[in-house]
């Protein structure tokens, strides 16, 4: 019975967290007509529905550990360890949402012939740069270890008066981003960071 129960709330938890996400294009981003030869960086929503199924099994994994070291802890007191790699697990749906967010709130115009971005932005103010003269620096911000197939992460793209953070989601959809985010690692030494949460 008590099984049947956390399944139902798993289940209606399940359901509210798609709810939660809309994964049609933002429409508050009023998108500027741009001049032939741009194309969008963007992640489809086919792409974001399978990051979110493997990250709910994350999380799912994780309730599952909570509910056996509840369960065992009178008995077996060593079962503690499991709860820092359960609220890991765990972390991934806020790991998820705050990498969502970032997508849904800018738009990344690349050409790749001229070599100029048009970043169009929900909550700031559009800009654009030239990918070989603007750029001062890269980084890549990235979990500690690919966990059940999920790898999460973003570049950091420093700019003179901007930072363009960009989730890895987009470089995940494949070909169709590949020559953007290829222009930049083959021309740029990319500093690559480790933290538990590539909180963006």
């Amino acid at each position: 019975m008590k099984l049947l129960i956390v399944g139902l709330i798993l289940l209606a938890a399940y359901l509210l967290i798609r709810k939660k996400f809309n994964f049609s294009g933002s429409e508050d981003i009023n998108s500027k007509n741009l001049k032939s030869g741009f194309q969008l960086i963007e992640a489809p929503a086919a792409l974001i529905q399978s990051t979110l199924k493997k990250t709910i099994s994350n999380v799912i994994m994780g309730v599952i550990l909570i509910l056996i070291t509840i369960l065992l802890f009178v008995k077996i007191k060593i079962v503690l360890f499991l709860l820092p790699i359960a609220f890991f697990l765990i972390g991934y749906l806020f790991l998820f949402n705050n990498h969502f967010r970032k997508i849904k709130s800018q738009q990344i115009w690349f050409n790749a012939k001229t070599n100029e971005v048009f970043v169009e932005q929900l909550r700031a103010d559009n800009y654009t740069f030239n990918i070989f003269r603007d750029i001062q620096g890269v980084q890549q911000v990235e979990s500690i270890q690919t966990t059940r197939g999920l790898l999460y992460g973003y570049y950091r793209i420093k700019l003179k008066d901007h930072i363009l953070e960009i989730p890895y989601l987009l470089s995940e959809n494949k070909p169709a981003n590949n020559l953007f985010f290829d222009t930049i690692s083959q021309n740029f030494k990319i500093d690559i960071q480790k933290r538990i949460f590539p909180i963006i």
